[in-house]
């Protein structure tokens, strides 16, 4: 019994203290200015993510045929 109780007590504890940090402003946010300003930084994002993708993809490339070229790589 007395293990339920501290359990529950527990378990209320844990659920309502992210309720009380997020009203006590320990949570800090990112706030958006306007929409444009997100779909400009999105924008962005997707263009960082293409470069990062062509550059691995590049390097993945390389990195083939470069293992290919070592000695006892080759089925004969």
């Amino acid at each position: 019994m007395l293990k339920k109780a501290l359990s529950a007590l527990l378990l209320c504890g844990a659920l309502f203290s992210g309720q009380y940090a997020a009203h006590a402003g320990a949570h800090e946010f990112f706030n958006v200015k306007n929409p444009d300003s997100q779909l400009r930084h999105e924008a962005d994002s997707d263009e960082i993510r293409a470069a990062a993708q062509e550059s691995a993809d590049t390097l993945r490339e390389h990195h083939g045929w470069f293992s290919s070229r070592k000695p006892g790589r080759h089925a004969q």
